[in-house]
């Protein structure tokens, strides 16, 4: 039976609520807020569209979730049929398009690309090397870009400096999830993810240098213009920590440790979250 619960997972709200929040940081830190009404636009454009990609992607998934015994998963399931879930990605991305024209024209333009890009993602995008993980890292770094432009016509370089941390551990979450996922993906969908082209265990190291690549990235914002106090330099310090310490473990992770990959995956997203809550800090 389809229940409010099921759709919460199928739209992955946790990652709704902080793209939006993404977009928000990003109005924030680029100059006062948009009117009451282009506000909630802006902030809702996002939110459907990755309800709407998240939807679709455990349309087309259903068959490698069932073989990765994604229980978590409502359509591999049984929860969501696959026609409900694919009536219900096409309502999202609907509104989302529809939110995003009131908004200033590259807005609008970033927001009709990446709801392109994520129907060819599901598609057939995230099949390819490297490519669909790239798409998904850009996907978590594009609404602090979004949200600038919403308030400002030019790209401000601590934005980008944010930008550039999200993508990167976006990046480095996408592969650890390919590592994680790498046996469905072979047997169901003949992907040729990275763990498949270059092992598990070398992609479990580039994931380990990408975090490692973090620690210095994180600070860099502060360095372009972003302000600093005790409580945001504390929480980024403590993102940069974290990274450090998520590189250590996915360099030592074993191939077949499916348990410390989850952690992994599940970390970057909180790590990621921690550093924003620090770059919001930067506000105070």
């Amino acid at each position: 039976m389809e229940t409010f619960p099921a759709y919460v997972r199928l739209f992955r709200i946790e990652h709704a609520l902080l793209l939006a929040v993404a977009v928000a940081l990003g109005e924030l830190l680029s100059g006062p807020l948009p009117a009451l009404p282009l506000l909630v636009c802006s902030l809702a454009v996002p939110v459907f569209i990755e309800m709407g990609s998240f939807a679709l992607n455990d349309y087309f998934d259903v068959k490698t979730d069932k073989a990765n015994k994604r229980t978590d998963r409502p359509i591999a399931s049984g929860e969501i049929s696959p026609r409900a879930a694919l009536a219900a990605s096409a309502a999202c991305y609907l509104v989302g398009i529809a939110a995003s024209l009131p908004l200033p024209f590259a807005a609008i333009c970033i927001t009709l690309l990446f709801a392109f890009l994520s129907i060819a993602y599901n598609f057939r995008l995230k099949e390819l090397l490297l490519v669909g993980n790239i798409y998904i890292a850009a996907s978590m770094a594009i609404p602090f870009l979004f949200g600038n432009l919403v308030v400002a016509p030019a790209l401000l370089p601590q934005i980008l400096a944010i930008t550039l941390v999200a993508i990167v551990a976006g990046l480095g979450r996408e592969i650890i999830k390919s590592a994680e996922d790498m046996e469905g993906d072979v047997l169901h969908r003949n992907a040729r993810t990275l763990p498949v082209v270059i092992g598990k265990k070398n992609a479990l190291m580039l994931a380990a240098l990408l975090y490692a690549l973090l620690v210095p990235l994180s600070l860099s914002p502060f360095a372009l213009g972003l302000g600093a106090n005790i409580l945001s330099l504390g929480l980024v310090l403590l993102t940069a920590f974290s990274f450090a310490a998520m590189a250590a473990i996915a360099a030592r992770a074993s191939e077949n440790d499916g348990a410390a990959l989850v952690s992994l995956r599940k970390s970057s997203l909180l790590s990621l979250a921690l550093g924003l809550a620090g770059y919001a800090a930067s506000l105070l």
